[in-house]
């Protein structure tokens, strides 16, 4: 097939440039996560998304501590450089100011539990899957195996984001 995807049963491959890349992209990403409960300050929600939101934060503060064990042992492995195009800075810094909007400004009480659900459900999608991919590239054992659980606390994070409200 063309377009240049690995096929589903192909291993992933990743060089360290790429695999930083990837690192700089889920710390960047946990950094941002870790911020979620902040919201909690200045908004009210039901209990179970304010648990949910808590949750989240503390995953991610977790997930950047490991990240960050994993540099202080690995100098080729760098958390602060991430090899985007200039096009998909633009595009997540627009994602991330609506989300912002969305969360901050642009709704309460009812309103804003469903914006909570709706972007955890957008963004642990996101970082179930970049700790999978890294999980499944990482060539030291130990840390595949700690992404593979990082990959499987961000799985349920993301599984319990539809269980919400009901």
């Amino acid at each position: 097939m063309g377009g240049g995807l690995a096929r589903a049963d192909e291993p992933k491959k990743l060089d360290q440039a790429a695999r930083n890349d990837g690192y700089s992209l889920f710390y960047d990403f946990c950094s941002q996560e870790s911020q979620v409960s902040l919201l909690l300050w200045v908004k009210t929600t039901p209990p179970d998304i304010a648990a949910y939101a808590k949750e989240i934060s503390a995953t991610a503060k977790e997930d950047m501590e490991i990240l960050k064990k994993f540099a202080a042992t690995d100098a080729d492995l760098k958390l602060d450089r991430v090899g985007l195009p200039p096009f998909e800075v633009a595009v997540r810094k627009e994602m991330a100011d609506d989300r912002k909007q969305q969360l901050i400004w642009g709704s309460s009480g009812a309103a804003f539990a469903q914006a909570v659900r709706m972007t955890q459900s957008e963004v642990t999608n996101y970082g179930m899957h970049v700790a999978k991919v890294l999980s499944e590239s990482e060539p030291d054992a130990d840390r595949a195996r700690a992404m593979g659980k990082i990959y499987a606390k961000w799985k349920a994070l993301h599984e319990e984001a539809y269980k919400l409200g009901k």
